[in-house]
C-alpha cells in the first residue's frame, strides 16, 4: 500500500525494534468511502480513534485537540489478526488498490 500516496502507513519500527500493533490503522481523506467499499467486498473494519474530549462522558470540553479530531475523521482499521491468511491480506490490498485506482 506504500505505492498509494493518499494512504498514510503506521510508521515503521526502528531497527532492532518490534512492533506491537494490535491494529493496522490507515489514513485517508477519503475514509468513509473506503469503509463503504471493503465492507461490499466483505472486509470487516473499524473507526477506532474517536476523541475524548469530545465524549459527553468526560466532560466535552471547548478546547480544541486537531490531531485527535483529524484521527476521527480519517483513520481507519484494517483487519490484523491471528487467523488472517496471506490469501486475505492479498484480498484486503488489492481491494485498497482498485479504490485507489478509481478514487485518487
Amino acid at each position: 500500500l506504500a505505492d498509494i500516496p493518499q494512504i498514510c502507513l503506521p510508521k515503521k519500527s526502528l531497527q532492532g525494534d518490534t512492533h506491537g500493533l494490535f491494529t493496522y490503522c490507515i489514513r485517508t481523506p477519503k475514509r468513509n468511502i473506503l469503509a463503504k467499499t471493503l465492507l461490499d467486498a466483505d472486509i470487516y473494519t473499524t473507526l477506532r480513534y474517536h476523541p475524548l474530549h469530545m465524549n459527553p462522558l468526560y466532560g466535552q470540553t471547548s478546547k480544541r485537540l486537531p490531531h485527535s479530531e483529524q484521527l476521527n475523521q480519517d483513520a481507519l482499521s484494517i483487519p490484523l489478526h491471528p487467523r488472517l491468511s496471506d490469501d486475505d491480506v492479498d484480498h484486503v490490498i488489492q481491494a485498497i488498490h482498485n479504490f485507489a485506482d478509481r478514487h485518487f
